[in-house]
């Protein structure tokens, strides 16, 4: 039965670790349907309204990108909160915990769950459900459904198969159903499915039976995360009645298997098939088989290859279909003897389990209806001409271009210009496409390796013009440093020169000063011994006077002395005596009067000495003047000097520093030009290793080109 007024999204199951994600396209690649993901852009995305479920790409990365999304997490939170709970677990548990799922039974019970049920059961009364069906209703084709992951497909992908969908609940839907109805005790508990598989999430969500999907993986992360050894936990059964064969409803073929007990024959009519790469495609031809009167009564089928006992949510992947049978086989033979006794009657086995199953069953109580969901796949119907605009964007301008490589994950270049057009895809991510780019771009190379190689070749030797110059500029500097070197001896002396001069012209300082002092003093003394000349000058004048004033007594007393004579001779005798002391009184003024004329004659000839003494010590006055006036100017420029000479030490000083410093920064530039040196013949080396990988590298391209 379907029910179109449903909603059509489905619940995602499956999510994609970005970070992880490589955008391989592996996960088209085995998708079943393909297009439920989107690989247009750097990370590949999924629409859940059109993923199945199936797992195939979760089981196919290897970048583990995949990830089931189930209840793990929300489940163990309301176990540590103590909230009620009961379990149903799949069949697949007994491989992924070969020999001790008992002891997983009892680690459920231990965190809480009051109580586990097998589905094993449940699936006894899906057979009951089917044959009731097949009997009753007389339906041209019965497709088994406990495969969520088909329902889904029927649902968005072959909705004309959905009235062909067998109207009954799966195995676990059955075992929910029967505990809901048949134990009251657990009417207020949630209910945990321990599930092999991702799409059974869908299952519960679109009949709103079951709390938390939580797959066997899942609880082995929890075992191994809270380091719990299975081994050492307690044994523990399932609550519910066990089953009799209906344990291989998990594995191939176990339907049928199991359906053979009941209706014998019946595997006569029916189709086994299970595996993405065989049931989808069969699905696809499946409405015309009906429609010719070729189809089989049932469709035993199953997504995955080895069943639900290797589902993405089991622990059984890389196993051998022997490994992962074993464990099942075991337990179905326990259970055809356990109802059918000693000899392992089938006949005996259908009676006692009728009447078991018989407690647990009734007409109509495991319906199941379905959802039309074929909205969901609404992609874009392309018209030839629009393939051709795509296959020409491909670059694919023939039919031998047309590849079907696979490589972009649609099997055909059909499917991949499809998903192009509806925007899931993008023509970069086409096999041919890339190559053809690859070889544009390789032409495009191959010529820039050759520019680049001349190029290189050019670098290479303006590289060596610059070695050489800088090993000229080498030699120069060496010389600069030896000029430098001389220089800085050079200036030292002459500083060490300059500072005995300044040393010296300091000492004589004090002399030049008391040389100007003296000459000073000269000058004072010389106008001192003028005006001592002068005064004496007219001193010895007024001595002249004087003689002037002697030599006129002189003749006066001479006259005086001859009136005299005269009058004693007149006198006669009497006169005698007069007469010679008039002779004498004349003697001696003649005497005065001749002595007067020699002083006379000495103070004329002193006057004359003390008038040109005069004029030489006035020329020498003039002359220690000038020399004076000469001695403090050169006292004043000697002072002048001997400053000059100590700022031109202090200044050389000065310079001998700069010049220490001129040697230390030519030292630095000696060291910084060795290492540039040795930088550039690095680099030369380099460049010339670029050189002949560039040459190789040219030739490889001109090989692969002329290979084209």
């Amino acid at each position: 039965m379907v029910q179109g007024f449903k909603s059509t999204s489905l619940v995602p199951v499956i999510g994609v670790d970005q970070e992880k994600c490589v955008n391989c396209h592996m996960c088209i690649a085995v998708c079943p349907v393909k297009f439920c993901i989107d690989g247009s852009g750097d990370k590949v995305s999924i629409n859940a309204d059109l993923c199945i479920g199936c797992g195939s790409c979760v089981k196919a990365c290897t970048q583990k990108a995949r990830m089931i999304i189930d209840d793990a997490a929300s489940c163990f939170e309301s176990l540590g909160r103590g909230e009620k709970m009961v379990a149903i677990v799949a069949p697949a548990i007994v491989s992924s915990f070969p020999g001790e799922y008992r002891r997983f039974l009892g680690w459920l019970k231990h965190l809480g769950v009051k109580a586990c049920f097998d589905v094993s059961f449940g699936a006894e009364l899906t057979i009951k459900s089917y044959l009731h069906h097949v009997t009753k209703a007389s339906p041209k084709l019965v497709i088994s459904q406990p495969c969520p992951a088909i329902v889904s497909y029927i649902e968005v992908y072959r909705p004309e198969l959905l009235s062909h969908l067998a109207p009954a609940d799966s195995p676990m839907l059955h075992t929910v159903k029967m505990l809901r109805a048949y134990y009251p005790e657990y009417a207020d508990h949630k209910v945990l499915v321990v599930s092999p598989c991702a799409a059974k999430k869908r299952e519960f969500d679109e009949t709103g039976i079951g709390d938390y999907n939580v797959t066997i993986r899942s609880f082995k992360d929890v075992l191994e995360r809270r380091k719990v050894d299975l081994s050492l936990q307690p044994e523990s059964d399932f609550d519910n009645p066990p089953a009799e064969r209906a344990v291989l409803f998990s594995s191939p073929g176990g339907l049928l298997r199991t359906a053979e007990r009941d209706a014998p024959g019946i595997g006569a009519r029916s189709r086994k098939i299970e595996g993405p790469e065989l049931i989808y495609p069969y699905l696809d031809t499946l409405a015309a088989s009906i429609e010719r009167g070729i189809n089989p009564l049932l469709v035993d089928c199953l997504n995955c290859e080895y069943g639900c006992n290797a589902g993405p949510g089991t622990l059984n992947q890389g196993k051998s279909p022997d490994e992962i049978e074993r464990a099942v086989e075991v337990l179905a033979g326990e259970g055809k003897k356990l109802y059918g006794g000693r000899a392992v009657s089938d006949r005996k086995a259908r009676k006692r389990l009728e009447r078991v199953v018989g407690r647990f069953w009734k007409p109509g109580m495991y319906a199941r209806t379905y959802v039309d969901r074929s909205r969901n796949h609404s992609l874009a119907v392309l018209a030839d001409s629009q393939f051709k605009e795509i296959y020409a964007d491909m670059l694919k301008e023939t039919l031998t271009d047309h590849l079907n490589c696979a490589s972009c994950g649609y099997k055909s270049c059909e499917g991949m210009a499809v998903a192009i057009f509806n925007g899931l895809n993008k023509k970069e991510n086409c096999h041919l496409y890339r190559q053809r780019v690859i070889e544009r771009e390789k032409r495009v190379v191959d010529n820039s390796a050759i520019r680049l190689h001349e190029e290189i070749g050019l670098a290479v030797g303006k590289i060596s013009e610059i070695k050489a110059a800088l090993d000229r500029l080498q030699v120069k500097a060496g010389s600069q440093f030896s000029a430098i070197e001389q220089s800085a001896a050079a200036v030292e002396e002459m500083i060490a020169t300059m500072g005995n001069a300044s040393t010296i012209a300091s000492g004589k300082r004090s002399q030049l000063s008391k040389l100007a002092d003296a000459a000073a003093g000269g000058e004072r003394d010389m106008a001192t011994t003028m005006e001592a000349i002068r005064t004496a000058a007219t001193g010895v004048s007024g001595v002249g006077d004087m003689i002037k004033v002697v030599h006129d007594v002189a003749d006066k007393t001479n006259l005086l002395a001859m009136n005299a004579a005269i009058q004693a001779a007149h006198a006669g005798n009497a006169g005698a005596g007069f007469a010679v002391v008039a002779a004498e009184i004349r003697a001696l003024a003649e005497a005065t009067g001749s002595n007067a004329r020699r002083i006379s004659t000495s103070l004329g000839a002193i006057i004359g000495q003390i008038k040109e003494s005069d004029e030489l010590t006035e020329r020498t006055g003039g002359g220690i003047k000038v020399i004076s006036r000469d001695v403090g100017v050169m006292a004043d420029e000697m002072s002048a000097l001997i400053d000059s000479f100590s700022e031109l030490s202090a200044g050389g000083t000065q310079v001998t520093r700069g010049i220490e410093e001129l040697r230390d920064v030519s030292v630095e530039v000696k060291e910084i030009h060795t290492t540039i040196a040795e930088e550039v013949t690095g680099i030369l080396a380099m460049i010339q290793a670029i050189a002949e990988i560039s040459e190789e590298t040219q030739r490889t391209i001109s090989t692969m080109t002329r290979m084209e």
